[in-house]
């Protein structure tokens, strides 16, 4: 299955508790040329979330029958709950002729990866500072157990291991900071876009003198 798409799928990645989601919200709030795919999600609703805002909230019965029509790009499976990038998202970027950004694990930035080419795509792979800096972060957001806490540092440790797969790693050691660098790369890439369509333009005008 290939898609087209006509701007930039910005992909974000990270460990459970290294800042992705808030990095991403702020992100939005600074630059009105992207928008959020919004993923559907079989798990249940948190009570500061909302449906249709922060995720689709659907049952597993009605998640896997939308995976066997292809509705997803990409779909996963983490913590028993089932998580997954509707194409209708790509197509809406498209019309709105915006940047589209990924809130997603390295699983699904790799098959995104296998169905764009990789100029379209700016991946970035966001790290916490330490280990017990990322334990930290997972007690303080108090909407785990102990048990579930050590599981997602468990995964966590395995979700690190491929920040190799990306182009960009950030250290979010200061949020802000971390997305002023982010900021910084995306700008950096329409840069090189801008120059790269003048330049064209102009060899096509050397061409056809």
């Amino acid at each position: 299955m290939n898609i087209e798409i006509k701007n930039k799928i910005i992909i974000i990645s990270s460990p459970s508790g290294a800042g992705k989601t808030t990095l991403c919200k702020m992100l939005l709030k600074k630059n009105k040329n992207i928008i959020l795919s919004i993923s559907y999600t079989s798990r249940s609703k948190r009570l500061n979330e909302v449906d249709g805002k922060d995720y689709y909230f659907v049952s597993k019965e009605k998640f896997l029958k939308l995976k066997k029509n292809n509705y997803f790009i990409e779909s996963c499976n983490n913590f028993n709950n089932f998580y997954g990038s509707p194409i209708k998202n790509i197509k809406k970027a498209n019309l709105l002729n915006s940047n589209i950004l990924f809130d997603i694990d390295w699983k699904g930035a790799r098959k995104i990866r296998k169905k764009f080419k990789k100029t379209d795509i700016i991946d970035i792979f966001i790290l916490p500072p330490t280990v017990k800096e990322l334990r930290k972060r997972l007690v303080k957001r108090g909407r785990d157990t102990k048990k579930e806490i050590a599981l997602r540092l468990s995964y966590a440790l395995e979700e690190i291991k491929h920040y190799n797969e990306y182009d960009y790693v950030l250290i979010n050691q200061n949020i802000h900071n971390t997305l002023k660098d982010i900021i910084d790369i995306i700008k950096y890439h329409e840069l090189i876009e801008k120059n790269d369509k003048l330049l064209n333009k102009k060899l096509k005008k050397l061409i056809n003198f």
